[in-house]
């Protein structure tokens, strides 16, 4: 018996080292050797491989006018000087080409709001799959220019009343007036709170906790007669940034704190970043 399964296992045993995975245990043992014993080099090949499934997968998986495309994960947090090696990437499915797209055509419907559409479906599906595209990642797959996306993009948030899940406005980046402007107003103004605002703008609750702070401070400093300059010191933003919430604030409070923008009127010397004199 014993002979028998000798016999076996030199017959179908190397069978079980044809794989990936024994290749690239036995290159790590030939040409990496520093890296350890063969418990450390199972470790990395099980992670690898996880990589190779993950950004390699089989072509059933897709359907027609579906790409893979390596995403940055929606939990990763932004940080400045911080690389793509060193953010954490998912890969999602997205549909280049869907069937309400075909039907579009065959409706004559114009291809600028074909492609307009498509784009704010790349975005969406990435988003639902826990990852985020940039305005580059979609003008890519597209191949449009990033200013060509990015027009769509607002022309749909301010025709639609939403906002598209993009990475600068998952994750904080960038310059994003529109955004601050209904992300304020639903709190301050509708007074939801900070998880139905994160949930409805696709923005996380950190996000708009630092915008609601930034606007409740600046706010604060303006009404103790601080000017601009200083309230921007105080708040420690730039100038810049209390003149976008200083039109904020006038938006939403204005009747409320009119005695406030009417010292200002007088006292500010850059008049011309503020839009909504009295």
């Amino acid at each position: 018996m014993k002979s028998g399964k000798s016999a076996l296992a030199a017959q179908f045993g190397p069978l079980q080292r044809k794989t990936f995975a024994s290749a690239l245990s036995q290159f790590f043992e030939e040409q990496c050797p520093q890296m350890g014993g063969q418990l450390t080099r199972q470790i990395l090949v099980e992670n690898v491989q996880k990589l190779v499934e993950a950004f390699y997968p089989p072509n059933t998986h897709l359907r027609m006018g579906q790409i893979m495309w390596p995403a940055v994960d929606e939990n990763e947090k932004a940080a400045y000087g911080k690389t793509i090696e060193k953010t954490k990437l998912k890969p999602v499915f997205v549909d280049m080409i869907a069937p309400e797209d075909i039907k579009a055509v065959l409706a004559g419907e114009k291809a600028r709001a074909i492609r307009q559409r498509a784009t704010v479906r790349l975005f969406k599906q990435a988003k639902d799959q826990g990852a985020v595209l940039t305005g580059v990642d979609v003008a890519t797959m597209m191949r449009l220019s990033p200013a060509t996306i990015s027009n769509y993009v607002r022309q749909w948030e301010k025709e639609h009343s939403e906002i598209v899940p993009r990475r600068g406005t998952i994750h904080d980046m960038g310059r994003s007036v529109t955004h601050k402007k209904q992300i304020c107003h639903r709190v301050i103004v509708q007074g939801k709170s900070i998880e139905t605002v994160a949930r409805e703008t696709n923005h996380s609750p950190e996000a708009v906790t630092r915008y609601i702070k930034d606007y409740k401070r600046i706010l604060a400093c303006l009404n103790k007669g601080l000017t601009p300059k200083d309230t921007a010191f105080v708040a420690r933003v730039s100038e810049n940034l209390v003149y976008e919430y200083m039109n904020l604030i006038a938006d939403n409070q204005l009747d409320k704190h009119k005695e406030c923008f009417k010292s200002l009127h007088v006292n500010c010397k850059c008049k011309d970043k503020f839009e909504k004199w009295i």
